[in-house]
């Protein structure tokens, strides 16, 4: 799990320098010139998020296969079963509903970390999509889901047709995970509001 998780943020750091001068600095002046001023809350939300961004972006494209490795995949593209990864999860783990002895060691087995972790990568999405940008529910929901759909389709086409074929799968399980954990990061919003004091949204 390691090798799919600390590579791409390594990666997502070191972009982030170059898209900090592409994208925030520039916003940093257009405040600038039509306030008179700089909001330093609101260019740190930017960096912070644009971080997020990348990061969630680079999880799901790296490592990076072989050219010559892709072209000799046998795999399935695609996955279109709802709910296959739940299906996978009670027929391919230790979990027995009856014995409560086998839930923690169900809990550590890849059947349950990946599908957990794209329920995860897009929580901060939903808490930044309403506690910085005050979206609707609603918006945050087709927001997520349109993320989604976007990291889905870039594993579709093998990284924008880079690659001769996909290298990953695209899941509609995914799809669901990703929608639902934007859903929840708007949900718990106001959990983690209180982290914060109540001056600091209102300055946004």
């Amino acid at each position: 799990m390691s090798a799919y998780v600390f590579p791409p943020i390594v990666s997502a750091f070191f972009t982030f320098i170059f898209i900090a001068l592409l994208a925030v600095i520039p916003y940093a002046v257009l405040q600038y010139r039509k306030y008179g001023s700089i909001s330093k809350l609101k260019v740190l939300i930017v960096f912070s998020f644009s971080f997020y961004l990348i990061c969630a972006y680079y999880l799901i494209i790296l490592p990076l296969p072989s050219q010559s490795f892709v072209a000799h995949l046998h795999t399935p593209w695609m996955q279109l079963v709802p709910f296959n990864a739940l299906h996978y999860f009670i027929t391919n783990t230790v979990f027995r509903p009856l014995d409560p002895s086998t839930y923690v060691p169900a809990l550590k087995q890849s059947a349950f970390l990946q599908p957990f972790f794209n329920f995860m990568l897009t929580v901060p999405f939903g808490l930044y999509l309403r506690y910085f940008w005050k979206l609707s529910f609603k918006k945050v929901v087709l927001a997520s889901f349109c993320l989604s759909l976007f990291f889905e389709l870039t594993q579709l086409s093998g990284l924008y047709f880079i690659y001769p074929r996909p290298y990953r799968l695209f899941d509609v399980d995914d799809l669901i995970l990703n929608t639902l954990g934007g859903t929840c990061g708007y949900l718990i919003e106001p959990l983690f509001a209180k982290l914060f004091p109540p001056t600091f949204s209102a300055q946004l």
